[in-house]
């Protein structure tokens, strides 16, 4: 149909999803008591859930509206659907918020006790399902010019907002197994400062591309300008996990129970790789998606999985064993994980500035020489990763079978080869460099079943 767009059918799909959450409300409706707060009847919860299946159903149906007459010629009935779509979106973002913020265990008669934790992340979901849908429904007729890249890019922003304003609504005394205790205010105020970066990147992706004030902002923040500074929030938002991954481990929380390292350490991972796609996915959104944009997308999503790997191994860092070999020490674990990390980083900057017109041609033949020579270089460890595939026992987790880690080394070498070939593909690259490109990549891949076989 002509009105479906990358628009209209995340539009519609986020008011399905409230309506479900609101009947899911209804089915479990009954008195319920909420520590700080006191006690609500079962009246006022069906009244709560009975308002959120409204709104799912009313923001559902103006999407369809939209789909069905996406060129509506009557500016008086055009202009009270506006007012009632932005009313009704706002209603949600604000219901999360304060959700969220008086967050505590809550008991419902006749199902039982549901944690403060889980209730916070209801009410960041909510937030999070609101400031998307008063994006989307703002922007409704601009055509981005690569959809999926203005969706995911969208899409992470405004989950970084989301996970700060859940950190705010757990807040309390915290012990990290191995580094100590952080204080409630600490965790409060990280995790205000993580909603306001997350609210900063999603007006970035919102304002630029807004109708009205995407002309005027556009005069002063060109494409150049508007990519340093989501680079620069997203660098902060990579530092701050950097730095978390360092003292990673068992975290335990005041009135919200609490997680195991391995899920610290996979949200902290989760929380880097949002800041290192956000920059990336700008860049990205900025042309077509057409062969050379696919080229673009896989080229630098292969490596930026690869640098969240190494995240995680610098946080997941222990003394380990290695059967047939004998022990490595934690902080040679970690440099394994930090390498990874920078080598997949330098690939990721080259590729961000390879097309700058500030480059020259020497310059520029440096830069296409770091990515060929970094990704070159993880595939090569990926390699190394198969031939000395054994069973493995880390300190503090749990031990990973031989298949696993020899399943580890063999992404490592098809991504890194991946990023290789799809790069050489792409616009801007010399003529040498991508025959480099592609002979290396095929001589890597074409590696692995000797070293499958060793």
């Amino acid at each position: 149909m002509k009105g479906i767009s990358s628009r209209t059918l995340p539009g519609t799909i986020l008011g399905w999803v409230l309506a479900f959450e609101g009947f899911f409300a209804l089915s479990i409706s009954g008195s319920a008591h909420i520590d700080g707060i006191g006690t609500i009847t079962a009246s006022t919860f069906n009244l709560a859930a009975a308002q959120l299946v409204a709104l799912g159903i009313f923001i559902s149906a103006i999407w369809a509206f939209k789909i069905a007459f996406p060129l509506m010629e009557r500016p008086a009935l055009v202009k009270l659907f506006n007012i009632l779509a932005y009313l009704a979106m706002a209603i949600v973002a604000l219901e999360g918020l304060a959700i969220t913020l008086m967050a505590g265990d809550v008991s419902i008669s006749g199902l039982g006790g549901v944690g403060k934790r889980w209730i916070a992340l209801t009410g960041a979901q909510l937030f999070a399902i609101g400031l998307m849908s008063l994006r989307l429904w703002r922007l409704r007729n601009s055509i981005p010019a690569n959809w999926l890249a203005d969706l995911l890019g969208s899409m992470a922003a405004v989950l970084l907002a989301a996970e700060g304003l859940t950190a705010m609504g757990i807040a309390g005394n915290a012990t990290i197994q191995g580094f100590g205790g952080i204080l409630e205010r600490t965790v409060f105020y990280g995790g205000a400062g993580l909603l306001a970066l997350g609210l900063a990147m999603f007006a970035m992706w919102s304002l630029l591309n807004d109708p009205w004030a995407g002309k005027r902002l556009g005069k002063l923040l060109k494409a150049r300008w508007s990519l340093v500074i989501l680079t620069a929030l997203g660098a902060v938002i990579m530092g701050a996990a950097i730095a978390a991954s360092t003292v990673a481990g068992t975290v335990t929380v005041e009135g919200s129970s609490g997680a195991s390292k391995i899920y610290v350490v996979a949200g902290i991972a989760q929380l880097f790789g949002l800041g290192l796609i956000s920059p990336i996915l700008w860049k990205l959104s900025l042309d077509p998606l057409d062969r050379s944009g696919l080229y673009h997308l896989i080229s630098s999503a292969s490596l930026a999985v690869l640098a969240i790997e190494g995240v995680f191994a610098m946080g997941l860092a222990a003394n380990t064993n290695i059967e047939g070999l004998g022990g490595i020490l934690e902080q040679t674990f970690r440099m394994a994980g930090a390498q990874l990390l920078v080598l997949s980083g330098i690939g990721i900057l080259a590729w961000l500035v390879k097309d700058s017109p500030l480059l020259s041609e020497w310059p520029k033949r440096v830069v296409s020489s770091a990515f060929l020579i970094s990704s070159a270089i993880i595939a090569l460890e990926g390699i190394a990763v198969i031939v000395m595939a054994v069973n493995i026992r880390i300190d503090g987790f749990s031990g990973v079978g031989e298949r696993y880690v020899l399943l580890g080394g063999v992404q490592m070498l098809l991504l890194a080869s991946l990023a290789l070939l799809c790069w050489s593909r792409t616009s801007g690259t010399t003529a040498n460099f991508r025959t480099a490109g592609t002979a290396a990549a095929a001589f890597l891949v074409l590696m692995m079943p000797f070293a499958l076989l060793l």
